[in-house]
């Protein structure tokens, strides 16, 4: 059983979490080097790295976003979210 949970765990923290946005644009309120944060519809903390993948992202369409999982009681909805990869579903 311990095995499994331990499987389940590192499986999560491997692959992460997925969400479904609509990608609403660039948040200006915020400034970090390298990294943008993004608006999102539902409203949502994401951030990315300024690479290939956030240059090809369109304002309007709807994305996958996923972010790195995290466990234990730290976690939380307004949580600032880490996007590894974003994937287009459509315009």
């Amino acid at each position: 059983m311990a095995a499994l949970i331990g499987g389940l765990i590192l499986w999560f923290a491997t692959v992460g979490w997925t969400d479904r946005v609509i990608y609403r644009g660039v948040d200006q309120a915020w400034f970090e080097p390298g990294r943008v944060h993004l608006k999102t519809e539902p409203s949502g903390h994401y951030t990315i790295e300024r690479n290939a993948d956030f240059a090809a992202m369109k304002v309007g369409c709807v994305y996958d976003l996923n972010y790195e999982a995290e466990f234990g009681q730290r976690q939380r909805a307004d949580r600032l979210k880490m996007v590894r990869r974003a994937t287009l579903v459509g315009c």
